[in-house]
């Protein structure tokens, strides 16, 4: 599999390291115990120990990285291109929000007092937003997307319903972060999650609203004298 170097995977590798060089830099001012998981609320309730925190920083967008930039190998469908400025684009976003998750984690523990819940809420909701525009291109595959049993049986299925939960996923990761930005974190995260779980109901109802009406396409008779 032939991998095209572009600008953004240039983009990718710079996220990448973007935490670790953080972590180098602010080792001597970082308490022993580093918060790692938040309530809705913004505020930590798990910590991970500082010798252990490279695992976050580094660890966890490299191992995103690997596991994206090698999927396309085992598409059966071959949709999956690596090449692919879109595909190319959905990596990034993906390594920019665990790098983004990874120094939103060492900001806390540098300024204690800053846990008020709107920094993650924006992250995830600009994440959502971008890759609700990705899924209206991606094409059928059985890793990325929408992969419900219909959409996956018929192409114009699953083109329709791509269109729609992407939007869907788009708009509510867009309401989410500005709701983060002019109002409230704990508000925007519960915005996020309704949103995400609805916006999935509507895709597997339309889904199998298109094959009903697929399957009566091929099964009604044609008229009689026609």
């Amino acid at each position: 599999m032939k991998i095209k170097f572009s600008v953004w995977s240039l983009l990718t590798l710079v996220l990448l390291v973007l935490p670790t060089a953080y972590l180098a830099i602010t080792w001597d001012a970082l308490p022993t115990q580093i918060p790692t998981h938040f309530d809705t609320g913004g505020n930590a309730n798990g910590y991970t120990g500082k010798q252990s925190i490279w695992l976050l920083c580094l660890g966890l967008p490299a191992g995103i990285y690997l596991l994206l930039t090698f999927l396309p190998r085992l598409d059966p469908k071959k949709q999956l291109k690596a090449s692919n400025v879109n595909y190319q684009k959905m990596i990034l976003a993906s390594v920019a929000l665990t790098s983004g998750l990874s120094m939103y984690s060492l900001y806390t523990a540098l300024h204690s007092g800053s846990q008020n819940g709107k920094g993650l809420s924006i992250i995830t909701g600009v994440f959502f937003a971008f890759m609700g525009n990705y899924l209206t291109t991606v094409q059928p595959n059985y890793f990325v997307g929408f992969k419900t049993p219909w959409a996956l049986e018929f192409p114009r299925i699953w083109a329709r319903v791509h269109r729609v939960g992407g939007w869907l996923f788009f708009a509510t990761g867009l309401l989410s972060a500005a709701v983060a930005l002019l109002w409230s974190g704990e508000v925007a995260t519960g915005i996020l999650i309704v949103g995400v779980l609805g916006s999935v109901v509507v895709v597997y109802a339309y889904s199998y609203w298109l094959y009903r009406k697929e399957m009566q396409a091929v099964t009604t008779p044609p008229d009689a004298g026609s």
